[in-house]
């Protein structure tokens, strides 16, 4: 019967998407067992508490996320359900009891609750709420980082690395540790001028992103408790599932190699259990923190510079494969880098004829030997990726020997710059279409577009020396910076992501 007492399920932190290279929760093909779950929760006749962080508004776009979506929503609203919002999810919250969205999906959200079980007041909430650095509506330093992974995620097509390791995590071990190099650094000019600072970066992230910060959040869980309106705390935000005692219970998270959920029955009983090949399966329930002490030690710093290392070496890995061409690029672009900066170091005024001749001996070395690292990279290449290689490093040694022999008059030397780098730009741009659909070619694209128009605005500069200077190592610092991305990010194809076994 409708009033009868029903067992109530608690999942949190399932962050779900739009199915995307960003999505998390549909990398781990879980909509499967999500679904097969909540038939499960009707089958049992019980109600649903989704405790917030259902969704993944960090990185992702309401509208499309909802209209992909529509087959869960509905099966969502046919339970007896009820929805918290999470910090992620928060841009929902101010539609709590508006009229605003009409799906009944979202008839079914409310804020944090209290209700009585088996003698015991028990508040559900998803537990940002208690975190100093995630309980407000505007994006904090967590939330941009998450807008960075999901740009990288785009390019990686998964968001996961061949390590296993999530790109956020990777990410945020690499963010903190700049911020932590950053915030000393602000420590240290604020001590020199007698004044003392905290310096806590990690504590701009959220427990999940950083687990030192578990510690804090429970302490502040503990107080809210303390004051005496509620005896039972059941929350996520964490990601991690288990209790403290017999006043913190935490749902876990469904974006790992686990689905965990609890079930609290009407006498006051939690459980933990995991939905796994389509069934409920009861484990027994972990210890968060130790009851005696709810702030634990924190953890030995890290040396932030070595963890940014790692962190980078884990985002960019030496490839298994390496192709010819994309170490042609890597080079391209780092000659074109250290011309371009050599050249601004060129004195060039006026009556400096030995400093034109050097910017002119100096830029025509360089398209000598750019030329030659396209030949090289010619070879053992498909026909058409050989034949652009081919025109592109035959034109930058026609180059290099006509500057040598005639370039040394400014008029002429512009002229010659401004005709190869719209070759050179049409030839990268022509790549890029014949590379259609790898990461590599966006970058060619950009790479020749802005060739392209660099040629147009050299040709239509002045004869001045020194302005030639400063163009010319423009356009070469932008020239190599896009080769060197290019050859960076090149032949990265998306790939299938998995989660790593649980521990």
């Amino acid at each position: 019967m409708d009033g009868a007492a029903r067992d109530i399920f608690v999942i949190s932190d399932l962050h779900i998407g739009d199915g995307g290279a960003r999505d998390n929760f549909d990398s781990g093909k879980k909509t499967p067992q999500l679904r097969a779950f909540l038939d499960h929760v009707g089958s049992e006749g019980g109600e649903l508490f989704v405790l917030g962080d259902f969704f993944e508004l960090w990185q992702m776009n309401l509208s499309l996320l909802l209209v992909k979506r529509r087959a869960l929503l509905d099966q969502l609203a046919a339970l007896r359900l009820v929805y918290v919002p999470g910090n992620h999810d928060i841009d929902l919250a101010h539609f709590i009891d508006t009229d605003f969205l009409h799906h009944p999906f979202f008839a079914c959200m409310r804020a944090p609750f209290v209700r009585e079980l088996g003698g015991r007041r028990f508040r559900f909430c998803h537990g940002h709420e208690t975190d100093p650095f995630n309980a407000g509506d505007d994006p904090g330093f967590g939330r941009m980082l998450s807008i960075f992974a999901g740009v990288f995620e785009d390019q990686n097509g998964s968001p996961l690395l061949t390590s296993g390791e999530s790109v956020e995590d990777v990410l945020e071990q690499f963010g903190d540790s700049m911020l932590t190099i950053w915030k000393r650094s602000l420590a240290t000019v604020h001590r020199s001028q007698g004044e003392t600072k905290e310096v806590r970066p990690t504590s701009e992230l959220t427990p999940a992103q950083n687990p030192d910060r578990l510690g804090e959040h429970v302490v502040g869980v503990r107080a809210e408790l303390d004051k005496g309106e509620y005896d039972v705390t059941v929350l996520g935000h964490t990601h991690k599932p288990g209790r403290i005692g017999d006043w913190y219970f935490n749902s876990g998270s469904w974006t790992g190699p686990r689905n965990s959920f609890l079930r609290i029955s009407p006498d006051g009983h939690v459980r933990y259990l995991e939905w796994k090949d389509g069934r409920a399966i009861e484990r027994e329930m972990p210890v968060v923190l130790p009851e005696a002490g709810p702030g634990r030690a924190p953890a030995a710093p890290k040396n932030p510079v070595t963890a940014a290392f790692s962190a980078a070496r884990t985002l960019f890995p030496k490839p298994t494969r390496p192709e010819r061409s994309r170490w042609v690029l890597i080079a391209q672009g780092v000659l074109a880098l250290s011309v371009g900066a050599g050249v601004l170091t060129i004195s060039v005024g006026q009556g400096s004829s030995a400093g034109w001749r050097l910017l002119v001996s100096a830029f025509a070395a360089y398209a000598l030997l750019d030329g030659a690292l396209s030949l090289l990279g010619a070879s053992r290449e498909p026909t058409v990726r050989r034949l652009l290689s081919l025109v592109r490093g035959v034109a930058s040694l026609l180059l290099g020997l006509v500057v040598l022999r005639r370039g040394h008059m400014v008029e002429v030397f512009v002229i010659l710059v401004g005709i190869w780098a719209f070759i050179s730009g049409a030839l990268r741009v022509a790549a890029s279409v014949v590379l259609k659909g790898m990461v590599e070619s966006r970058w060619l694209f950009a790479v020749g577009a802005g060739s392209m128009l660099a040629s147009l605005v050299l040709l239509s500069l002045p004869a001045s020396a020194v302005l030639l200077k400063f163009a010319l190592a423009g356009y070469l610092c932008y020239y190599g910076g896009g080769e060197l991305l290019a050859g960076i990010f090149g032949q990265r194809v998306p790939r299938t992501a998995s989660f790593r076994p649980a521990a």
